[in-house]
């Protein structure tokens, strides 16, 4: 009985201890954010509003009757690749863990506070992104700050981010993300450059004019199926085919890499000496351009040509009548800039587009063969060339997102897969970042010395007919290049 009474007494001390050591620890929830999303991709379909506060000043990006964009450049589109990529990030970003609730660590881990009317956020490691709804409500604010050092295995520093910290506006606690977010700060690294894109079989005539009225002619063709045809062609000549591709590359992806906004832009001084280019195509569109003759000094940009761009459509298609009025609002209010290369396509003569017919083959016996056949083997100062073209972010007038390396590394893949017997257009019309490849299967048609980067022309020129060349790295990125004439 003594023991039995014992027993049941070391029962009841084990069972208040038990419950004395689990019952003095309260239960700790759960974080509700950690393993979450930065933004979940729900949230990101109601977004209307970005605003940006970084060191460099603020950023403003608005969505308005469905179309991104930029209050503080005039209104100009947002470009909808950069956007996606933002949007990508903040959404595949994951929040990791909690690492302090203490506001007085917000400052070193780059989240502190930003006052109301503060125009930037101080520290280049910081930014405050407000995400905002259709009514203007705030969906998020987030802040930004330093990335995590990586550490290599030993645990000595390594290299780059490891994750970055970050806080919602409102809480003191201070999270780590999965990814670091990389953003462009410069808001007109966020312009859509895109104008108009018409594409080559789309081309119904192009009138050429200059200010000193030396010449006047065009391309016109009454048909799709048609080749165009120049104006004013002599019995013994005819239209030069291989000068068409790089006039029609033109206009199969109009993009412009500056603007100057300026008051009465077709009466700017640097267009008084000018060339006139009247476009007009099957699906009714009717372009205006007035390019400078010369190339103008852009502060920070280097010379460029001017560009004003006019546009009408009569017709009852949206998508191109909302390309015309985009067109027309802005040629009130800017000039686009591009660069000198780029327009050289357009500074033609009419001498530049056409040649003589061939004449017919002599009879087998006739007298002179040798000599015909050496005028018809004449090498010409001009080259025909076809490239493929893969840019990097960071190349001239390139979008891309993919790295200098990335770049090289895929350049090199699709020349082996050329060397392996690959169609060489099949190859540039699923791959070139240039409009040729989708266009003309890469091709770039005639060019004389001086049209293109030096270091695509010099190996262009290098190629023998019907050969190509290595990866060639140029400003717009790296080619692979097919001499084809």
């Amino acid at each position: 009985m003594k023991n039995l009474k014992l027993l049941l007494i070391a029962i009841v001390l084990v069972a208040v201890a038990f419950a004395l050591q689990h019952g003095s620890r309260p239960e700790v929830a759960p974080d509700p954010f950690v393993g979450k999303n930065l933004v979940e991709a729900a949230d990101i379909d109601g977004i209307s509003g970005i605003t940006l506060k970084s060191d460099q000043g603020s950023l403003e990006l608005k969505k308005v009757n469905g179309i991104w964009r930029l209050p503080g450049l005039h209104d100009m589109r947002v470009d909808s690749n950069r956007l996606e990529e933002f949007f990508q990030q903040v959404n595949a970003a994951k929040i990791v863990e909690s690492v302090s609730g203490n506001p007085q660590r917000h400052a070193d881990l780059g989240v502190a506070s930003v006052a109301v009317d503060a125009a930037t956020v101080s520290g280049a490691d910081s930014a405050l992104i407000t995400l905002k709804d259709v009514s203007g409500a705030t969906v998020r604010e987030l802040y930004l700050g330093k990335g995590r050092q990586a550490k290599s295995v030993d645990g000595s520093q390594g290299f780059g981010n490891d994750g970055q910290y970050f806080r919602f506006g409102g809480s003191d606690y201070v999270y780590l993300l999965s990814s670091f977010i990389w953003l462009d700060k410069d808001q007109k690294n966020w312009l859509g450059k895109e104008l108009v894109k018409i594409s080559a079989d789309k081309l119904k005539q192009i009138a050429w004019k200059y200010s000193d009225d030396s010449e006047k002619f065009s391309l016109a063709r009454a048909g799709a199926t048609d080749s165009l045809v120049l104006s004013g062609l002599a019995e013994d000549m005819q239209t030069k085919q291989s000068a068409l591709p790089a006039v029609q590359n033109f206009f199969a992806n109009l993009t412009f890499d500056d603007f100057i906004a300026t008051d009465s832009p077709e009466l700017h001084k640097d267009l008084s000496d000018s060339l006139t280019l009247a476009v007009e195509s099957f699906d009714g569109l009717k372009l205006q351009l007035l390019v400078s003759s010369g190339a103008v000094e852009i502060p920070g940009k280097g010379k460029m040509h001017l560009l004003w761009l006019g546009a009408e459509y009569a017709g009852s298609d949206a998508g191109v009548r909302s390309i015309a009025d985009e067109l027309a609002a802005n040629a009130k209010k800017m000039l686009y800039a591009l660069q000198e290369h780029r327009v050289r396509p357009l500074m033609l003569k009419s001498a530049d587009l056409s040649e003589a017919k061939p004449k017919p083959e002599p009879p087998a016996d006739a007298s002179g063969t040798a000599e015909v056949a050496s005028a018809a083997a004449a090498v010409s100062d001009k080259v025909s060339a076809s490239h493929i073209l893969l840019a990097y972010k960071g190349a001239e007038r390139s979008e891309a997102t993919r790295s200098d390396e990335e770049a090289k590394k895929l350049a090199e893949e699709l020349l082996d897969r050329i060397k392996k017997g690959e169609d060489f257009g099949k190859i540039a019309s699923e791959n070139s970042d240039c409009p040729s490849g989708k266009s003309a299967a890469g091709s770039l048609g005639e060019f004389g010395r001086g049209m293109m980067a030096k270091e695509f022309e010099d190996a262009a020129y290098a190629l023998e007919v019907g050969k190509i060349s290595g990866v060639v790295k140029s400003p717009f990125g790296y080619h692979i290049i097919r001499r084809d004439k």
